[in-house]
């Protein structure tokens, strides 16, 4: 059986690297590769098993690959939380400088109506000389104290973080060593049950048919299941073009659900951090979580409904008949449970 060795040799390759810039820095861009990398790798190693026979004869790859990923699972609870405060703020940065700017504009329009008040008072009109001479808002005060609570808490994690990338990275190497000793040492010819855009929308619509009603308390981890699915149709994307579109659907799916649940978060991370002397942060940042949230459903109901569609018409696509049986009963638990 031809396994896809190179791939999971690159893309392990890849891990290590970051994960040895996050033993000497876990800053914004390795920590985000290495939990993105986990993802890439973890779908190219289930690939793996899905293709593995039944059996005694497959039970040493489907035994290696499962404890490389374990291993990854391990990874990706270092740097998720790293990560995770990154994008908060960065998300508040970006609110704060929409904050200023619109204060800004205010200012401006306040100068600009009153030219003679400005004159009199020795102040230029401009907006840049406004910009520089006006104080700090409440809101970026506020800000800033949530930033400097935000840097504070990843400290702890970065800090694991790089204390165990090392170990990591050399446990990474073993588990991948187990697995090529594991694979057969003879070439033969692979089977692919299905194309890796088709094992896609099969992971989703199991994915529909366990959610089929959609709200706050499930989102994220609707998300999360069709980022699964995602990685699956990245891996022949470029050789693919309905796994191509099938994982650029799932992309856009799971970042506008993923904006979100990170405004979310970090509106919970501002009532903790600031309590009752945040208040006008807190509301400009709870109106953002609205905002995303209506926009996250709006998306999920409108990109559930075509990849659903897509899978429909795969499903029901002639296939070879030996596999005819095989396929039905592959497709149709998904089925019976989606509406």
């Amino acid at each position: 059986m031809t396994y896809d060795l190179e791939n999971v040799r690159r893309l392990a390759k890849k891990l290590r690297e970051n994960l040895m810039k996050c033993a000497a820095d876990p800053n914004v861009d390795p920590v985000h590769d290495t939990r993105t990398g986990t993802r890439r790798l973890q779908a190219t190693l289930e690939d793996i098993v899905r293709e593995t026979p039944d059996g005694e004869v497959g039970e040493p790859v489907r035994s290696a690959a499962t404890a490389a990923m374990k291993l990854l699972k391990k990874i990706r609870r270092e740097a998720g939380p790293v990560r995770d405060l990154d994008v908060h703020r960065e998300l508040l940065e970006e609110l704060t400088e929409r904050a200023a700017d619109s204060e800004a504009m205010k200012d401006e329009d306040k100068a600009e109506s009153q030219p003679g008040k400005t004159a009199a008072m020795g102040i230029p009109g401009s907006i840049e000389t406004l910009e520089a001479e006006r104080p700090m808002t409440s809101i970026e005060r506020q800000a800033d104290d949530l930033d400097a609570w935000l840097k504070h808490r990843r400290s702890e994690p970065a800090d694991g973080l790089r204390a165990q990338a090392n170990d990591l990275a050399t446990k990474l190497d073993k588990r991948l060593e187990d697995l090529e000793d594991a694979l057969p040492a003879k070439r033969v010819r692979r089977i692919r049950k299905k194309p890796p855009g088709v094992v896609a929308l099969d992971s989703f619509a199991r994915l529909v048919s366990e959610m089929q009603v959609l709200d706050a308390g499930n989102l994220h981890d609707f998300r999360k299941g069709a980022k699964k699915a995602r990685y699956v149709a990245e891996l022949a994307a470029q050789g693919d073009e309905q796994a191509k579109q099938v994982g650029e659907t799932l992309k856009k799916l799971q970042d506008e659900i993923g904006d979100w649940h990170d405004w979310l978060v970090l509106a919970e991370e501002a009532h903790a951090a600031l309590g009752h002397e945040g208040a006008q942060l807190t509301a400009l940042i709870a109106g953002e979580r609205e905002r995303h949230f209506v926009a996250a459903m709006k998306t999920a109901a409108k990109l559930r409904g075509r990849l659903m569609g897509e899978w429909l018409a795969t499903s029901r696509r002639p296939v070879a008949r030996s596999g005819n049986a095989a396929r039905r009963r592959a497709v149709e638990p998904a089925r019976s449970g989606t509406t």
